[in-house]
């Protein structure tokens, strides 16, 4: 289980260029990713992409990537002739109509940045100089979001053995609950039937519909599923090979919606605190569960 939090960095250097690759992830519900990709490395976009989805498969990540070439790589220049003969016949039309002469040095031509255009290379050339820094910074990434799983997986273990606990209050007094629940219904049904006059048969036809109902209250049954909702987290929190946060959290609805049940079961029984802690355990498991990958 992995964390959708996490901070990677990772570099490269070789005789021409220095490459840093710097990925920052938070949580999101599926996989986004944010380029800030210098003009150079544009046309490798679709491979840094491909590279960052065999990682992270959700989140909301934030690419950064910094170069710098060497002092022994030698970067060319190209002259823009045309643009350098335009200027020259503006000058001179100026200074026909001044009736100065006005003169154009190379430092003068030098500063208008239109004339010597910095030829940038392919971002092709320094392909492997780039994926081997994002590969580091991907690793370390990676890493960094196991470590935030590992804490939010000694969260969550605290937070079901509290759950664990509850339940088995209330399963110790589960059958004591159903009795009482019973014993209740009876005593109500007597006294509304002791007000009328009905005939026997009646009577024992009320019991048996009050016993019916007393069993619609038995809760096993949301026990049961709950248990086997907190021990499907727990594999579920050891699995690494694929993302589980989606997972983890479709049971914390399952276990709140079992918890609803039960407490609608129980509202007329002293249980109902067990069963507001519990929920106020799933609360906190839902809130983490968002962290997940």
């Amino acid at each position: 289980m992995k964390s959708m939090t996490g901070y990677g960095r990772g570099e490269f250097e070789n005789e021409n260029i220095r490459v840093v690759v710097e990925l920052k992830s938070v949580n999101g519900k599926s996989l986004r990713i944010r380029y800030g990709l210098p003009k150079i490395f544009y046309s490798l976009i679709n491979e840094v992409k491909r590279e960052i989805e065999k990682v992270v498969k959700r989140g909301d990540l934030e690419v950064s990537v910094s170069y710098r070439f060497s002092p022994s790589f030698k970067v060319p220049y190209r002259v823009n002739y045309g643009e350098a003969l335009e200027l020259i016949k503006a000058l001179k039309r100026i200074s026909s109509l001044s009736g100065k002469e006005i003169s154009l040095s190379g430092r003068d031509l030098l500063s208008v940045p239109e004339i010597f255009v910095r030829e940038e290379p392919e971002g092709e050339e320094f392909k492997g100089a780039l994926l081997s820094a994002l590969k580091e910074a991907l690793l370390n990434l990676d890493e960094a979001r196991k470590s935030e799983g590992e804490k939010l997986k000694l969260f969550f273990a605290q937070r079901l053995k509290e759950i664990e606990r509850y339940l088995k209050e209330i399963e110790k007094d589960a059958l004591k609950v159903k009795k009482l629940l019973f014993n209740r219904l009876r005593e109500r049904a007597r006294e509304l039937l002791s007000s009328l006059e009905v005939e026997q048969e009646f009577t024992k036809r009320v019991e048996l519909e009050v016993a019916i109902l007393a069993a619609k209250q038995d809760v096993s049954e949301e026990l049961s599923r709950l248990w086997a909702h907190l021990n499907r987290f727990k594999e579920l929190m050891e699995i690494e090979s694929e993302p589980v946060g989606k997972s983890l959290d479709f049971l914390c609805q399952e276990m709140h919606r079992e918890i609803n049940t039960l407490g609608n079961k129980l509202k007329e029984v002293n249980i109902t605190d067990l069963v507001v802690k519990i929920k106020g355990e799933v609360a906190k498991i839902k809130e983490q569960v968002q962290n997940v990958e």
